[in-house]
């Protein structure tokens, strides 16, 4: 099978709980940032 990457053994395990106003409230500022970013874009070209 070979090595198995160390990033992969070492990394911290994912935690699965996580309460439901994190996750909103992280949806609500990627999309204020993908709106900022693609009005950039737009500008630039």
């Amino acid at each position: 099978m070979g090595k198995k990457h160390r990033a992969r053994i070492n990394s911290p395990k994912k935690n699965n709980h996580i309460p439901a106003e994190t996750i909103v409230a992280e949806h609500e500022a990627h999309a204020k940032e993908h709106q900022a970013s693609s009005g950039r874009k737009n500008n630039q070209q």
